[in-house]
């Protein structure tokens, strides 16, 4: 396993420049943004002969100043990777056949309109990827809950952030983060849970770390395995996987009974202080340490370093998110940040980051089963008619139920209630839990539209329609960063082939159902210059943004009410939040185990990861050799106690196996895990060249949290063997 050294330097080598043909051209530069994490780094994207040949970090930015990982310095190799669609197909005698853009839209909006006509709008459902622009969730958000009349509508951000989003919600009253980027060279306390920031954000630990050199910072890191990002770590809290809420508790528990809480100052801005108090009798060090396996002076240790820190920013990831207890997690987090005043000011608070390009804006824009445009509930009668309002229709059209969510919308396709799904840009054949169980439900789809950039995946492979997409750099639109901030990704060169935006393809669906006044829009711009009217008013207020504003500029964060407005780096800074009583929330969260634990059958725990060399499913980062030949095969982590009573050693193939399926990888010896636990990466499914059974969500459970209903992917009882 590299560390973070060799990571960094692999991430700084030069990318081969594609081969250009013909009458050269001087290389054009135009600023862009990476389409991968939500960090959203400002590119420079060069582009020759029509063709994107070469991506560097824009310096001077205030995001990245230059740097980037080593997978936006491979996207030029995304253009010219193997399996790019490049016709749009209908499946004929079980066989995807090459049809005109007209054809594939006239089927797709046919079939749709008969499924509606015959089971109702809720037998369709929508399921896109948290990359999608900000201008194409809109459109589709129009279609489906305006026009339709139904909230099946999903984002893959229902597996990333959801859970973020609703820790937001109930601590704060909105889903809106409060910090920026900037609050990390101001903090003297980094807190780390569930994020192995050195491989998932590597841009943002390379900040962190320099932080931690120049204002001499302290590092503490939460992570059941010992990870790249606990090399800089001064405290690694190395618990057992799930218990992060007990260790909060516990911690809040230390802040307390050792007076680093000023109470008045609490009870000011924050209510349910004294419930807080006697709840926490419950979670004295000495019982959270049983829970965790934490030693108890280091849980005390980790709480008086909290205590004492002038500016703690706290960041989590999907190791918080995956989870039935992930909303929990996140509340008893902001309880540590609230408990100290480490909130609202430079330096401290929540930093949440996504794990996908427009995870927020897409929130914001209503991508989820929940939520309308301008961060508005479906539930919340006021929010269904304003936005009916500005739509103009009946505020009946928008059913006041949120629809289901994407591991619901696979429960009504097997038992019939949705007939037809349209996914975009996601794969969740490969990245839902309980492959099996997925791909089953997708079969049973009357009608399946996968719109996407490269086939086959696992998706594309089950699909009645394939809808040819242009991918970033092929299209323009906005993207809406961790910390609030808008930018504009332009179109810098054409899509292959017949390939459209996805926001050409959607509106013309629209249309071709009938919806043609509704959908006049013959640009990506007028969609937006439509969408910032729903914004305004709003925590995500997009007023005082235009597409001139953001073109090769530093686009503001978000609320921007108005052109002359700088926008906003921090929010609450006046203690004020948006609850009935003006005060954030502390709430007292009870820690309860996993939905399945181990037992005599399935006694290990599998965790699950990502590598710094590969994307969610490696739809894109898989077809690039350079990545792909660095990891070509996914591996069991394994602690050297238990491969020793197992009988394995270093190499051997491992067979993991849970409740409902089972994967296979190498077997890798490592004490980096905790004994009775084991370690596999998402990416591998049989889509690209590594075989079937390396996907690690063959074995992961499908169970979700009550609140959020993200999926607990970061915990499965397993058993494994040789």
């Amino acid at each position: 396993m590299r560390n973070v050294k060799e990571i960094k330097e692999v991430a700084h080598q030069k990318p081969e420049t594609p081969a250009s043909t013909g009458n050269r051209e001087p290389i054009q530069w135009t600023k862009s943004t990476c389409p991968y994490c939500g960090i959203g780094c400002a590119l420079e994207v060069g582009v020759e002969n029509g063709k994107v040949v070469k991506v560097h970090g824009m310096k001077g930015h205030p995001i990245n100043n230059g740097k980037i990982c080593h997978l936006a310095e491979t996207l030029p190799h995304v253009f010219d990777a193997s399996g790019r669609i490049t016709r749009h197909m209908i499946r004929y005698d079980g066989r995807l056949v090459p049809v005109t853009l007209k054809e594939a839209i006239t089927h797709t909006a046919t079939e749709l309109r008969r499924i509606i006509e015959s089971h109702g709008p809720n037998a369709v459902a929508f399921y896109g990827g948290a990359a999608n622009l900000c201008e194409e969730y809109y459109l589709i958000n129009k279609l489906i809950k305006g026009c339709i009349g139904t909230n099946n509508i999903e984002c893959s951000t229902r597996l990333c952030m959801v859970s973020s989003a609703a820790g937001f919600v109930s601590t704060f009253g909105a889903d809106i983060p409060p910090t920026c980027y900037a609050d990390i060279e101001e903090a003297d306390l980094f807190f780390i849970a569930g994020n192995n920031m050195a491989v998932s954000l590597p841009v943002v630990f390379e900040r962190v770390r320099a932080a931690k050199k120049k204002n001499n910072a302290m590092v503490i890191v939460v992570d059941p395995r010992r990870s790249e990002t606990t090399q800089i770590a001064d405290i690694h809290l190395q618990i057992w996987p799930g218990t992060d809420v007990a260790l909060n508790n516990g911690l809040a528990h230390v802040l307390l009974k050792e007076g680093f809480v000023s109470e008045p100052d609490v009870e000011y801005y924050a209510s349910g202080l004294q419930q807080l108090k006697t709840f926490l009798e419950e979670y004295p060090p000495s019982r959270v340490s049983k829970i965790t396996g934490c030693p108890e002076d280091q849980i005390i240790m980790a709480a008086r370093a909290i205590g004492r820190a002038k500016a703690m920013l706290s960041f989590w990831f999907q190791g918080y998110n995956h989870s039935t207890q992930a909303v929990f997690k996140n509340n008893t987090l902001h309880n540590l940040s609230l408990l100290t005043g480490n909130i609202c000011r430079v330096g401290a608070g929540p930093l949440s980051i996504t794990g996908e390009a427009n995870a927020l804006g897409n929130r914001w824009i209503g991508a989820l089963s929940h939520l309308l445009p301008g961060v508005r509930q479906v539930a919340n009668y006021q929010h269904r008619k304003e936005v009916a309002d500005f739509w103009g229709i009946p505020v009946e059209k928008i059913q006041p139920v949120p629809g289901r969510s994407i591991i619901e919308i696979i429960k009504g396709l097997h038992s019939g209630d949705v007939r037809a799904l349209w996914v975009a840009h996601t794969n969740p054949a490969a990245s839902l839990p309980n492959t099996s169980w997925i791909e089953e439900g997708l079969n049973k789809a009357e009608f399946l539209v996968v719109q996407d950039i490269f086939h086959p995946t696992e998706t594309t492979m089950l699909a009645d329609v394939v809808l040819a997409a242009a991918q970033w750099c092929e299209k323009t639109g906005t993207f809406i960063s961790s910390e609030r901030r808008i930018e504009l990704v332009e179109k810098l060169i054409e899509p292959p082939g017949d390939a459209r935006p996805d926001y050409e393809l959607i509106w013309s669906v629209a249309r071709a159902m009938g919806f043609e006044k509704e959908f006049p829009y013959t640009s990506p711009e007028e969609v937006f210059e439509e969408m910032k009217g729903i914004t305004r008013g709003r925590v995500c207020d997009m007023g005082g943004v235009t597409y001139e504003r953001l073109r090769g500029k530093v686009g503001p964060q978000l609320p921007c009410p108005e052109a002359e407005h700088p926008g906003t780096p921090r929010l609450f800074t006046d203690m004020q939040f948006p609850r009935a009583d003006g005060r954030a929330a502390l709430l007292a969260r009870n820690y309860i185990e996993p939905a399945e634990t181990p037992d005599a059958e399935y006694p290990f725990v599998l965790i699950t990861g990502r590598l710094f060399w590969h994307f969610n499913t490696r739809t894109r980062t898989g077809r690039i050799p350079r990545l792909n030949d660095i990891e070509p095969d996914n591996f069991v982590e394994i602690h050297p106690n238990d491969a020793a009573r197992l009988g394995i050693t270093a190499g051997d193939r491992i067979e993991v196996k849970s409740r409902r399926g089972c994967a296979f990888g190498k077997a890798r010896i490592t004490d980096r895990v905790l004994v009775g636990t084991v370690y596999m990466n998402m990416h591998y499914g049989k889509a690209l060249w590594v075989g079937d059974g390396k996907l690690a969500n063959l074995v992961t459970n499908p169970v979700y949290d009550d609140f959020s209903k993200q999926p607990e992917f970061k915990f499965s009882a397993v058993s494994v063997s040789k």
